[in-house]
């Protein structure tokens, strides 16, 4: 989708939904320097009160990211410029399985191209919210 396509107001949904697997929170975990109990440890994870070691926030983030732009929104973008409003609603295990969509607030264009604002959403395979933001 190009920056002409895109149309404030409008939301877009990832057409394919992503399952969270245990190898990729550990490769995160570890890549990042994110390495603790609670991501790597289930039976820890579980003496917190999770039912199993929960995913690292900025990937549950990185994959809505991606999923939007595998669906084709934005799929062109340069930049990620920031977030706000950033809000983890309820932690994403082993299994879960996300989708995302978003929705466009404004855009500026600058010549050919110009930023996008839009407000963000994750679910989870139960329909609830994981998490929610805006980004330019």
């Amino acid at each position: 989708m190009f920056y002409e396509e895109v149309e404030v107001g409008k939301t877009y949904m990832s057409n394919i939904k992503k399952p969270i697997t245990g190898s990729e929170i550990d490769i995160v975990a570890q890549l990042s320097g994110m390495d603790t109990p609670g991501f790597l440890n289930a039976e820890f994870a579980k003496s917190l009160g999770f039912k199993d070691r929960a995913t690292p926030g900025f990937y549950i983030l990185g994959t809505m990211l991606g999923l939007l732009y595998k669906g084709g929104f934005l799929a062109d973008v340069l930049m990620w410029a920031g977030g706000t409003n950033l809000s983890f609603k309820t932690p994403v295990f082993p299994g879960d399985i996300l989708s995302a969509e978003a929705t466009v607030v404004s855009k500026k264009l600058k010549e050919r191209w110009g930023p996008v604002t839009y407000n963000w959403t994750i679910k989870n395979q139960k329909d609830e919210v994981v998490a929610t933001g805006t980004n330019t």
